[in-house]
């Protein structure tokens, strides 16, 4: 499944894009780390559905840094990553708010191949966005991980933030 995953090409059966993606809100010191090691980590959920039960292989994270606690990146899109295993389960701390709260906080864990990397301001974008509903309120539509209400955004609105700004550039 690996090999077919690193050589990954959109499929579409019957009209139906077997690709999602998602927006994947994260501090700017937790993207630094799925930055360098490839890995995203979530927490437990406490109600509703897990991220887990809804990002499969093969679909896209699109992260935006939120603006607490940020120096830089805050309110940005920064990178999207392809889910490139399953999840998996991990009881070692990664994260740097893990290391300070000398817990686990993200134990399920799934590994990403980075497509794009670069900055985005979200602010600028909003209002292109089809999948932002309140335009007076955009931010709404960062809530939650996944971000979108745990609903996946269109593919068009995926592209619209890596054609728009010159910084991001492909991985691959």
């Amino acid at each position: 499944m690996s090999t077919l995953i690193n050589i990954y090409v959109e499929i579409v059966i019957w009209g139906v894009v077997l690709v999602n993606y998602w927006i994947i809100p994260i501090s700017e010191e937790n993207w630094l780390v799925v930055k360098e090691t490839g890995v995203y980590g979530a927490p437990e959920v406490a109600r509703g559905r897990h991220i887990r039960e809804l990002v499969k292989p093969g679909d896209v994270l699109i992260f935006y840094v939120t603006k607490r606690g940020s120096k830089r990146l805050g309110g940005k899109f920064v990178g999207a990553y392809r889910v490139v295993s399953e999840w998996f389960r991990e009881e070692k701390p990664l994260w740097p708010d893990e290391a300070r709260e000398g817990r686990v906080k993200y134990p399920w864990r799934v590994r990403l191949e980075p497509l794009k990397l670069g900055v985005a301001d979200y602010n600028e974008l909003a209002p292109r966005l089809s999948f932002v509903v309140d335009k007076k309120r955009p931010g709404a539509s960062l809530i939650g991980t996944p971000g979108n209400y745990k609903r996946p955004i269109p593919r068009e609105d995926a592209e619209l933030k890596y054609r728009v700004s010159s910084s991001f550039h492909d991985m691959m």
